[in-house]
């Protein structure tokens, strides 16, 4: 009788898939990591306000603690860490030149799990795609603005059309402008703080994917590269500040849907502990064998066989 050869193939991958379960590793990695971030405001009112135009800085981002677990093929990561993000701009005047800086500072505690699946899975070097979720809680945060007397270009939902509107409005922001006219506001030097922390939601929810290698240098110590394009999910301000900024009473704002992006470049140094599994199961068989045997009776127990003679 000639036996399945599909019932025989699928017991041999059982056979060898116990067996790589007997010998696979674990390996546990606890350290520290810090690292530069490249931060990037999406705020569609800013995207489309004359005054600003993109400037990209290096912020020294993050700092914290990082917990891994990799097993075969795969891994977790636990990575708490104080980001700090927010993009700058520049102030352009009303031909186009550059009179000063809007910036936006934003620090977070950040909680975030991830998953990786290895790429190179080698027993000293690893390159993976990694994946995480997380939760932010605001530290502070603040946005100023600093620019020299010149020329701007204001909404005129914000200046007026009429010559009483225009008075109104040089009157209110005596502080800040001089003078409204056809084609710009004259504006006085200004260096002030626009938005505080009570302007910021508490909580943000951060999402990002990225390539991690680690390199095991030594038999107990791990460098790891961690590179992660990584958003906030949620919008960072709060609704007292957007419907503020929708009825046009934020000077130096036009209203538009906010979002925090950053690419991060990371640096770790860990301590590794490897645990091999079929190591874990002796030891639990020698703290099974080493409990004291239980009988019904509190002398050593009944005899089975009648004694002879």
């Amino acid at each position: 009788m000639t036996k399945n050869p599909l019932l025989k193939c699928l017991f041999v991958f059982s056979v060898l898939l116990a067996t790589v379960s007997a010998w696979a590793q674990e390996v546990h990695s606890l350290g520290l990591f810090t690292g530069i971030a490249v931060p990037y405001t999406w705020d569609g009112g800013i995207n489309q306000d004359p005054r600003y135009r993109d400037r990209f800085d290096i912020k020294f981002s993050p700092i914290g603690v990082h917990y891994g677990i990799d097993k075969e093929g795969h891994g977790f990561t636990f990575d708490p860490s104080i980001i700090h993000i927010g993009q700058n701009f520049n102030v352009i005047n009303s031909t186009g030149g550059e009179i000063g800086h809007r910036k936006i500072d934003l620090k977070y505690v950040q909680i975030p799990v991830g998953i990786k699946l290895h790429i190179i899975d080698m027993a000293f070097f690893k390159v993976s795609l990694v994946a995480s979720v997380g939760v932010g809680f605001l530290l502070n945060g603040k946005e100023s603005i600093r620019h020299t007397d010149g020329k701007m270009k204001f909404p005129v939902e914000i200046t007026g059309t009429t010559n009483d509107e225009h008075t109104a409005f040089e009157t209110k922001y005596a502080d800040f402008v001089k003078e409204v006219e056809y084609d710009g506001v004259i504006v006085n030097n200004v260096n002030t703080k626009l938005w505080d922390t009570k302007d910021f939601q508490k909580i943000q929810l951060f999402g990002s994917m990225g390539f991690r290698s680690d390199w095991d240098f030594s038999e107990n110590w791990r460098a790891s590269f961690d590179l992660r394009a990584n958003i906030g999910i949620l919008e960072p301000r709060t609704p007292d500040y957007t419907n503020k900024v929708k009825n046009y009473e934020a000077l130096y704002d036009i209203y538009g849907d906010r979002r925090d992006l950053f690419l991060s470049l990371t640096f770790g140094i860990s301590r590794t502990l490897t645990i091999e599994h079929r190591e874990k199961e002796a030891k639990k068989k020698k703290r099974v064998s080493n409990r004291p045997t239980k009988h019904k009776y509190p002398w050593p127990g009944p005899r089975n066989k009648k004694p002879k003679g």
